[in-house]
């Protein structure tokens, strides 16, 4: 197949986002498939902290690198020749509107309109904009009509979670063809652990108010004594408690190392709408493939993917988290577990050919 998975990350970055979306598309391409990508250009400060090897993050080989990915003949990685965002735009809406192929495979809902009446598109939905806005005190008027034009025009619907699905469901008449596709991870993370001298609970991720790390740093002093805890992506506003430091982000393929030291693994979340039907958190696919213990808040969406395995504590309760932290630091050490992009891909590719 000729595929344009159309969504716009910038690469090279450590987000979340584009991480997903450039194994997800690299997975793809190593199966056999033609598949373009149109990228945002990093800042080279941005760059980076990604991992760049080299000056030019318009290089879409040495951007690949920067994940520690090679470049499969089939991906048509194409990286904006400027950071400027109006000259960005321009070459972005150049390059949509000279594609064509087979199937577009949207997760940005906003760019759909642009594309040719006679190709097929499946949205990949990791969110309902009409629900955020609902839950957050603003008009969903205009989430609402965009997605139901959105999926009037789709042939299938993949959505990154069981409640994504489900709200989506309950909102609006989806297409026929429709799947819960979760998240994966790379088999470098299958790590050797070398346990740090000191007991220490490592965080991966942004800071984001809504990830639930209020309810963290409000439990640490409940910790035992010695535990440390490492935020890694940086530190919410504010003084840290003793025993907490904020590290900045790590490239993606320097990360596993980072992994291997730590003692126990943190997933706080919020119980908000994200929290509780959006979330697929890419950080739960990296940690369950370590098999270092994971403390984790007490939400459907996590329990869809950690099962029994994880040190579930109440969402925004302290002194539940920190007594998850302690049974995770004695606890025996769970069987690590691992999902890789290939096998999200194969997937992927054959819901796509089910929309054929």
């Amino acid at each position: 197949m000729r595929i344009l998975h159309l969504y716009r990350p910038r690469v090279p970055a450590t987000r979340a986002q584009s991480v997903q979306v450039v194994h997800t598309c690299h997975a793809l391409a190593a199966r056999g498939h033609t598949v373009t990508l149109l990228a945002d250009r990093a800042t080279l400060a941005d760059a980076r902290a990604a991992g760049l090897p080299g000056d030019d993050p318009a290089d879409p080989v040495a951007a690949l690198a920067a994940y520690g990915l090679d470049r499969p003949p089939g991906f048509d990685l194409r990286i904006a020749p400027t950071s400027w965002p109006p000259g960005a735009g321009a070459w972005f809406r150049w390059q949509l509107a000279g594609w064509r192929g087979d199937i577009v495979y949207a997760r940005a809902k906003r760019y759909i309109a642009r594309v040719p009446a006679e190709i097929r598109v499946v949205v990949e939905a990791h969110e309902v904009d009409s629900a955020i806005a609902e839950d957050a005190g603003r008009d969903p008027g205009p989430d609402r009509r965009l997605e139901e034009e959105v999926f009037a025009r789709a042939v299938g619907v993949v959505a990154n979670c069981e409640g994504t699905l489900s709200l989506l469901e309950e909102r609006h008449r989806l297409p026929m063809q429709r799947r819960v596709i979760h998240n994966a991870t790379r088999p470098d993370r299958a790590v050797e652990r070398r346990p740090l001298p000191r007991p220490t609970v490592g965080y991966t991720g942004s800071p984001r108010s809504y990830k639930g790390l209020a309810t963290v740093l409000a439990s640490v002093p409940a910790w035992p004594s010695g535990v440390e805890l490492e935020l890694v992506g940086g530190a919410p506003d504010g003084p840290l408690p003793p025993g907490v430091r904020a590290v900045p982000p790590v490239p993606y393929g320097e990360l596993p190392a980072r992994l291997a030291g730590y003692h126990a693994l943190l997933l706080p979340l919020d119980d908000n709408l994200f929290g509780r039907r959006l979330t697929s958190p890419l950080k739960l696919w990296d940690y369950l493939a370590t098999g270092i213990p994971i403390v984790a808040a007490d939400l459907p969406t996590t329990r869809a993917i950690g099962g029994e395995a994880l040190h579930y504590y109440r969402p925004s309760d302290p002194g539940d988290l920190a007594r998850a932290v302690r049974e995770a630091l004695v606890g025996p050490a769970p069987a690590p577990r691992l999902r890789t992009w290939a096998e999200r891909a194969a997937e992927v590719e054959a819901f796509l050919e089910g929309c054929r």
